[in-house]
């Protein structure tokens, strides 16, 4: 095999393999400041089932705070995010979306940003 059609096979894996990378590492980031009540009095949990239904990256119960990461998102992952925010939505939760990217490099940004979405109360 050529070196040239090696290139061509070898990125779109590499690609995948980096962008898992970036999930848990900023996934890792963002529990180390949520677990255990660090972020106030409120406690999240991490990887949790909601409504028998929905896998969220992190909720905060009690006020009914969902946080969920992204990286790329194709459209047919597009609609299953907005459907799945519906959904949460109309069960009373409201969702943070937040970029792998943003949670490692503007880690206080989205520190604030889930501070002051528990400081209001669900609608």
């Amino acid at each position: 095999m050529s070196t040239v059609s090696e290139v061509f096979m070898h990125p779109p894996v590499a690609r995948t393999r980096s962008s898992r990378q970036l999930r848990q590492a900023a996934e890792r980031l963002l529990w180390t400041h949520l677990r255990d009540g660090r972020l106030g009095e409120q406690r999240f949990r991490h990887q949790h089932l909601l409504e028998d239904r929905y896998l969220v990256d992190f909720v905060c119960p009690e006020a009914r705070l969902v946080v969920e990461l992204e990286g790329d998102l194709t459209p047919a992952l597009l609609s299953h995010a907005l459907q799945r925010r519906t959904f949460l939505e109309s069960r009373g939760y409201r969702v943070l979306r937040f970029g792998d990217r943003d949670v490692l490099i503007e880690t206080r940004a989205v520190l604030s940003a889930i501070r002051a979405a528990l400081g209001r109360k669900p609608s």
